[in-house]
């Protein structure tokens, strides 16, 4: 897990991976292009599915061309059923075969919240309280 609030998450990730990264998930990607177009690797993708209210996206364009990255959004309640099933699948059989961890053992600590504290978790995302996944458990 890179800590970009307490590191330079551009050194950190190219020194886990030096080529660059095929596939960047983003949720802030005007406010991340810098870094993400420093890790990418030539023909990733910058996959964006957030982003802060009015934010812009701006990016580089001879240095993108040339590393032929590609902006993508992804707006699930768009996406096809179909596509979001073989997604659902294809995340659980990495789950399942050891592909995906989470928790302080993979360096990703999960914070849980039962449902009728909901609005604290969302505090507690939007404060920077915690550092990891945040969850909502429902009954």
């Amino acid at each position: 897990m890179v800590d970009y609030r307490a590191q330079d998450a551009a050194a950190a990730i190219s020194a886990f991976a030096p080529g660059g990264v095929d596939i960047v998930v983003e949720v802030a990607p005007g406010v991340n292009a810098a870094l993400d177009v420093a890790v990418a690797a030539r023909g990733a993708v910058v996959a964006y599915y957030a982003a802060g209210e009015n934010e812009q996206l701006s990016v580089p364009v001879l240095t993108t061309l040339s590393a032929n990255l590609r902006w993508q959004s992804v707006f699930v309640y768009t996406v096809p059923t179909e596509a979001k099933q073989r997604a659902c699948a294809d995340v659980a059989a990495a789950v399942h075969a050891g592909a995906l961890r989470v928790g302080e053992e993979a360096g990703l600590p999960l914070h849980r919240f039962p449902l009728e504290r909901t609005a604290e978790a969302h505090t507690a995302l939007e404060e920077g309280a915690v550092v990891g996944k945040v969850l909502v458990d429902i009954p």
